[in-house]
């Protein structure tokens, strides 16, 4: 098992690197390569998380040092197969999508290299670990969206998208400073039980430490998922490539809720700073839900709509629903993945194909003919409104009664 924890995020480094030396050889069939390893990646992380489903206990891989350990628990097995298998869609279509583009090799490069940042990330073990994903992960997102060398608006808008994460990556550095001053380890296990064991425990000025650090934290999730008055460089991400936005939407924009899920041992025992976090949540999701109506532009609109689905997730890690934020995470990672690729399709399609298709719309608002008598929307709003309730109603069957006495269960199975 230690094997193939390491394994998860070294595929990717292996590829970007076999990617760049086979470059000139190989051409375009790099992109074969990199799928290769891709899928690879996504079968042992679909492993692990067998494993941890079956119950094994969580683990550290460490090498003997400080840092560079890796945590294995159902939170971290969960969050690998969602970017594994999300990064193994965004190959596939890329392959295609940026053949005629510049830089073939290089996106496949940067690419693979994020997604090994990614992974590190979610199954870091101890503080400089995940500080030095999280920071690549930044870097690494500047020069997928600025892939375009030609375009100076889409590396002005990269630095700026650089410029709010590395001003959001200072207060997680300073609560990691606070940690280690406090308990003196990086490692995330032994300061949680620590802090489980001293949960009073002051740092300057007296301050709480669980609240000075939950503040910190969530102030650095906050400009990685886009909440208000942080969200400024959302909108203007939508010149980068459609994969590129694919996987930001999908799995970057979301680094802010696993890292409020992976804290969540700090935050019980914050009062205060989960009060705010609903608060900022609530606005978020009203602001950006508002916003993506008003939009005419099909990417702005979905980046929109992260804006408010990041809103409702933070929210609900707000009321202590942090299992429910986790479902929330990978439900919305699937479907804006899907809906930014097929986004892209559409714009290429309309590029090529600059008018209106004649379907029975087109004749029954051009032409005037009248269109089939046909009420397909009645049949999806009716079976829109019964499933939910349906499913509530057989869960009182198929479900154990234990289950409805956890948090967030009803809410779980009626979003489910």
């Amino acid at each position: 098992m230690e094997r193939l924890l390491l394994l998860i995020p070294a595929l990717p480094l292996i590829s970007a690197l076999l990617v760049h030396l086979l470059d000139e050889p190989l051409g375009r069939r790099v992109a074969r390569l990199s799928i290769g390893f891709s899928l690879t990646g996504f079968v042992a992380a679909a492993t692990v998380l067998g494993v941890a489903l079956g119950g094994a206990e969580p683990r550290t891989l460490g090498f003997g040092l400080a840092w560079g350990s890796l945590l294995f628990d159902p939170l971290s097995a969960l969050m690998a197969i969602v970017v594994a298998g999300i990064s193994l869609i965004v190959h596939i279509y890329s392959q295609r999508y940026m053949a005629e583009e510049r830089g073939y090799a290089r996106f496949y490069v940067l690419l693979d290299v994020m997604t090994a940042a990614l992974l590190v990330m979610v199954s870091a073990a101890d503080l400089i670990t995940l500080l030095i994903a999280w920071h690549l992960i930044g870097v690494l997102l500047y020069f997928l969206l600025g892939q375009d060398t030609r375009s100076p608006t889409a590396y002005r808008y990269a630095f700026w998208t650089l410029f709010t994460y590395r001003v959001g990556d200072l207060p997680l550095l300073l609560a990691a400073a606070l940690l280690y001053g406090a308990f003196g380890t990086w490692s995330l296990p032994e300061i949680f039980a620590a802090l489980a064991a001293q949960p009073d425990t002051k740092t300057l000025f007296e301050l709480p430490l669980a609240e000075v650090v939950g503040g910190l934290i969530v102030v650095s999730a906050f400009a990685r998922s886009a909440q208000f008055l942080m969200h400024t460089w959302l909108p203007y991400t939508m010149g980068g490539p459609t994969p590129v936005s694919a996987l930001m939407h999908a799995g970057i924009v979301n680094a802010g809720g696993f890292l409020i899920n992976r804290f969540a041992p700090v935050f019980v025992h914050t009062g205060d700073v989960l009060h705010w976090v609903f608060i900022v949540g609530l606005v978020t999701a009203v602001i950006g839900s508002v916003l993506m109506l008003t939009q005419h532009d099909i990417k702005k609109a979905l980046g929109y709509s992260t804006m408010g689905q990041m809103g409702f997730m933070i929210m609900e890690c707000g009321v202590g629903a942090f299992s429910l934020a986790v479902y929330h995470l990978i439900a919305h990672g699937v479907f804006k993945g899907t809906l930014f690729l097929s986004a892209g399709g559409v714009i290429n399609e309309a590029r090529k194909h600059d008018g209106v298709p004649k379907d029975e719309l087109y004749t029954y608002v051009v032409e005037r003919r009248p269109a089939p008598q046909r009420r397909p929307w009645l049949l999806m709003a009716g079976i829109t409104l019964a499933v939910p309730g349906v499913i509530l109603f057989l869960a009182h069957y198929l479900v154990e009664a234990e289950f409805f006495h956890k948090q967030g269960a009803v809410v779980l199975l009626f979003f489910g």
